[in-house]
C-alpha cells in the first residue's frame, strides 16, 4: 500500500485490505484465457454468468436497458455467421441472447435455434415486469408469513422450493430478533401496532446486521447440501464476502414492495431509513463523530448505490422465484476471491442449478422466449455487485471518520 494511504487505516482494515490485494494478483496470474462465446476475441472475464468479453456485455446490458428495437444490417440474420466480429447489433444481440439461454437450459452453443423476434420479447418482459410469471406455490412477496406455507414435494424446482421456506425462517428471525436492539418506546410502538417500522439508527445497525448474518447462515445451511458439507471458515468465506450484496438485495426487494413511491430503503426488517431523515439515523451516534460531515456522506453514497438501483428494482419486479434466484446467484458468485479450486467447482456447480431451476420456472409458466427477461434480472445483479463493492469503499471512508470504530473488532466476522 501507498505510505500516504497506508497510514490512514487503522491496522485491521489495512491488513484486511494487503490480503485483498494479494489475492486478487494470485487470481488475476492463473487466469485461464478463453475465446469470447459472441465475438470470439480473447478474454479472461466472465459476464452474467458466461464466457464473454466486457465490449459484447457492456453492449448487451446497454441494448437492454435501453429497450432499442434493432435490425439486421443484410436482413437475413446470419451477419455473426459468416463474421464473428460483425457490426451489426441485431445479429450480436441475437448470438448473447442465444448464449445466455443455452447455457441456462445446459444445451449446447452450437445447436441450431430459432432467434425470436424483438417485438415479442419486449412484450413478454412487459407483461412480466407487469404482472409476474404464473407460480402455483410461490406467494407474490416474500416475508415472514412464508415460513407457515408447506412444503410443496412435488415441485419441479426444489432448491428454491426450499429457499422459500427458508428464507420465511429467516425473516422471522430477523423480525423477532431485531425488535430486542430498539428502544423500549419503539418497542412497545411495533409490538402495540401503532408503527409498522421503527427509523434506522446509529446503534441498531450493525446489531441488525449481525442479525441477518446469522440468519444468512442458517438460511443457505437450510437451502444448499453443498454449502453444508463446507468447512466454517469456506462458508464465511462465501457469506462474509457477498454479505454486503446480499444484504442490499434484500433491502431494495421489501423497499420497493413497501415503499414503492418514494425513496425509503429498509436496511433491516423492522427498520426504514430516508436521506430526509438522516438527522434521525444520526441521532444516537457516538459524540466524536461529526454529524454534519457524516449526514453530506451518507446522503451522497446512499443515493448512488441504492436509491438508483431502487428505481432498476421497481422496474424489473422481481418474482419471489427470480428474487430467490437472484440470492443464490450473489452467495455463489463467480466473483468470489479464492485459490481454493474446490470452492470455485462447488460455486459453479450451485450456479448452474439455480440457472437450470430458472429456467424450469420460466417454462412451466409457459414462458419459453424468455431470454430478454432473464438478461433484465442478470443485469440487475451486476449492478447490485457494483453497488455492494462501492459501498466497501464507502466504509473505509466512514472508519476515517471515526463512524463504527467502536465495531471494528466484530466487523472483521460480521460485516
Amino acid at each position: 500500500l501507498p505510505p500516504s494511504l497506508g497510514s490512514l487505516l487503522p491496522p485491521f482494515a489495512r491488513t484486511l485490505l494487503q490480503l485483498v490485494i494479494i489475492s486478487r494478483l494470485r487470481m488475476a496470474s492463473v487466469q485461464q484465457v478463453e475465446n469470447c462465446l459472441i465475438c470470439e476475441v480473447l478474454t479472461t472475464e466472465i459476464h452474467l454468468g458466461i464466457n464473454t468479453c466486457r465490449a459484447c456485455s457492456v453492449f448487451y446490458k446497454r441494448t437492454i436497458s435501453q429497450n432499442r428495437i434493432l435490425k439486421c444490417k443484410e436482413g437475413n440474420n446470419k451477419c455473426i455467421s459468416k463474421d464473428p466480429r460483425t457490426t451489426c447489433r441485431k445479429c450480436r444481440f441475437d448470438r448473447f441472447t442465444f448464449v445466455l439461454t443455452s447455457c441456462s437450459e445446459d444445451k449446447p452453443i452450437g445447436e441450431a435455434h430459432e432467434v425470436v423476434t424483438k417485438e415479442e420479447n419486449k412484450t413478454a418482459v412487459r407483461k412480466t415486469a407487469q404482472h409476474g410469471i404464473a407460480s402455483t406455490s410461490f406467494p407474490a412477496f416474500l416475508d415472514h408469513e412464508t415460513s407457515l406455507l408447506h412444503y410443496f414435494a412435488g415441485s419441479e424446482t426444489p432448491t428454491l422450493e426450499r429457499m422459500k421456506r427458508a428464507y420465511g425462517v429467516l425473516c422471522l428471525m430477523r423480525k423477532n430478533g431485531e425488535m430486542g436492539t430498539c428502544s423500549t418506546q419503539t418497542f412497545d410502538q411495533l409490538q402495540r401496532g401503532t408503527i409498522k417500522f421503527a427509523r434506522e439508527t446509529y446503534t441498531t445497525a450493525v446489531p441488525n446486521a449481525r442479525i441477518m448474518y446469522t440468519g444468512l447462515m442458517d438460511f443457505y445451511n437450510s437451502s444448499f447440501e453443498d454449502f453444508r458439507k463446507l468447512s466454517r471458515s469456506d462458508q464465511r468465506l462465501l457469506l462474509y464476502g457477498n454479505f454486503d450484496l446480499l444484504n442490499k438485495i434484500d433491502d431494495l426487494y421489501r423497499s420497493v414492495n413497501h415503499f414503492p413511491d418514494d425513496d425509503t430503503l429498509m436496511p433491516n426488517y423492522t427498520t426504514i431509513y430516508s436521506a430526509d431523515r438522516v438527522d434521525d439515523f444520526l441521532i444516537d451516534c457516538p459524540q466524536h463523530v461529526n454529524k454534519e460531515e457524516a449526514a453530506v456522506e451518507i446522503i451522497k453514497n446512499v443515493n448512488r448505490n441504492l436509491v438508483t438501483n431502487k428505481a432498476m428494482f421497481k422496474r424489473v419486479q422481481l418474482t419471489g422465484e427470480e428474487f430467490l434466484a437472484v440470492l443464490g446467484l450473489a452467495l455463489w458468485n463467480d466473483q468470489t476471491t479464492t485459490d481454493d479450486e474446490k470452492i470455485t467447482d462447488v460455486v459453479k456447480k450451485n450456479r448452474t442449478l439455480i440457472m437450470a431451476e430458472l429456467h424450469k420456472y420460466y417454462a412451466t409458466g409457459g414462458r419459453t422466449d424468455y431470454a430478454d427477461r432473464l438478461g433484465e434480472v442478470l443485469c440487475l445483479l451486476v449492478n447490485m455487485e457494483e453497488a455492494a463493492t462501492q459501498h466497501q469503499e464507502d466504509e473505509k471512508v466512514y472508519f476515517l471518520m471515526n463512524m463504527y470504530n467502536e465495531y471494528m473488532p466484530e466487523l472483521g466476522h460480521c460485516k
